[in-house]
């Protein structure tokens, strides 16, 4: 049976690492790709990790060597995900958009190469909309 630790590095790599990061000088812009493997469950220790590796871009986004290398008006944080994840996991990205703009940057979350945008109703469901 696999350690939660080698589940997590496989599904996220090394969360103290970034995955990608690039500037698009048209759109003024610096994005930071953190990418996904496999079926992200709703586990508390796969959460967990989702967002510890979001909390390190988060915190290097602040730091003067990124603002140096990086000065882009616009800061991008791409979740990406090569398969449908968990209900949670999108529950939980969810409230994450506004902790990354409390940050200055904007979350995206995309299901291979299509944009998602996710939202909650009246009830509390979450849904997921095609871009």
């Amino acid at each position: 049976m696999e350690e939660m630790e080698d589940i997590i590095k496989e599904h996220f790599g090394d969360l103290k690492l970034i995955d990608l990061m690039y500037s698009n000088e048209e759109r003024d812009e610096a994005r930071l790709v953190l990418m996904t493997s496999g079926y992200i469950d709703g586990s508390k220790e796969i959460q967990t990790a989702l967002v510890d590796k979001m909390e390190g871009y988060l915190s290097h986004i602040q730091s003067e060597e990124f603002k140096k290398d990086y000065p882009q008006k616009n800061v991008i944080i791409e979740v990406i995900f090569n398969e449908m994840p968990s209900n949670v996991t999108f529950a939980n990205l969810y409230g994450c958009y506004g902790w990354c703009e409390s940050w200055g940057a904007k979350l995206c979350v995309s299901l291979e190469k299509q944009p998602l945008t996710i939202t909650r109703d009246e009830n509390g469901d979450y849904h997921i909309h095609l871009d």
